[in-house]
């Protein structure tokens, strides 16, 4: 039998950290779980987050080696845990086949909670301008993972037959190919106020890297774009890095297509079908619809 995903019981994954990471464990439980699977693992009055990813994540490696990076920037506080035998990722059997996981720092602070505020937006794209400046200065012998934005469209639209869906990449494509120097370089992937946490001190600092990728920066400033507290998030962000909002509606598009094609299908293999009518495919559609006068 062929297994899709499966999922490893807290009991286990307390055992697999105590064993790998040499700290008396006292409690896991499970946090998240779709594509990868996220445990809170209490131990020697700290807290740590273990993440099993999905079987074939091959660039696991790279992204411990940027958290490593951040950290020592000060960005995140998920500092990652070296294992018993000095690397930053490991493997577990799963009925799917091996898995790798990894064991860092649990992210301190607290999630940001409404009410939305234009302050609290500018501190937000500031963060990611810093995110992205601390990223300017890494390296690491791993592979990365590549974000392109053509190919990102390419594989998204074969699975997607809605005329309007094709219009609007087309018009994304010709839209990117007159950003004359694009800003390339690491990019957080998913850059939305769940991955980041607030400080006591007031400082914002992100973790959550397994979207992290090398490609257009200006794709992590799409999630605000065109929000209410958009000017507020750009200000922020230009306090310390410049940006093109021409490249960023273009890559909005590019992000909506992306979010389509994996509700109708990548979603469907984790969640079923029934998960096509939870509403998030029209909810898409209508914020690509919103965005067709801007290109």
């Amino acid at each position: 039998m062929r297994w899709t995903r499966s999922l490893a019981a807290p009991e286990g994954i307390a055992a697999l950290v105590a064993a790998r990471c040499g700290i008396a464990v006292t409690g896991c439980e499970l946090v998240r779980s779709l594509t990868n699977d996220v445990y809170r693992v209490e131990a020697d009055g700290r807290a740590y987050a273990c993440k099993v990813y999905a079987t074939g994540s091959r660039h696991v490696a790279w992204e411990q080696d940027l958290a490593a990076h951040l950290a020592a920037a000060g960005v995140t506080a998920a500092a990652p845990v070296p294992l018993d035998d000095g690397t930053l990722v490991g493997t577990v059997d799963a009925p799917e086949g091996a898995r790798p996981f990894t064991v860092t720092v649990w992210a301190a602070g607290e999630k940001p909670r409404p009410p939305w505020t234009g302050a609290l937006f500018h501190r937000y794209g500031t963060a990611l301008a810093r995110f992205h400046l601390a990223t300017d200065g890494f390296v690491s012998g791993k592979t990365a993972r590549i974000d392109d934005p053509t190919s990102t469209l390419d594989t998204a639209l074969r699975g997607i037959a809605d005329p309007m869906v094709h219009e609007m990449a087309a018009a994304a494509r010709e839209r990117l190919a007159r950003v004359a120097a694009p800003d390339r370089g690491v990019r957080h992937g998913d850059a939305s106020l769940d991955n980041v946490h607030l400080d006591d001190d007031g400082g914002v600092r992100w973790h959550d890297f397994d979207l992290a990728a090398v490609g257009w920066r200006a794709a992590d400033l799409t999630g605000p774009y065109g929000g209410a507290h958009w000017p507020a998030f750009l200000d922020g962000y230009r306090t310390l890095r410049p940006v093109d909002p021409d490249a960023v509606v273009a890559l909005r598009v590019v992000e909506l297509v992306r979010n389509i094609a994996w509700h109708l299908t990548a979603k469907v293999a984790l969640r079923g079908s029934e998960s096509v009518g939870e509403g998030w495919v029209e909810r898409e559609l209508a914020s690509l619809r919103d965005l067709r006068d801007q290109l």
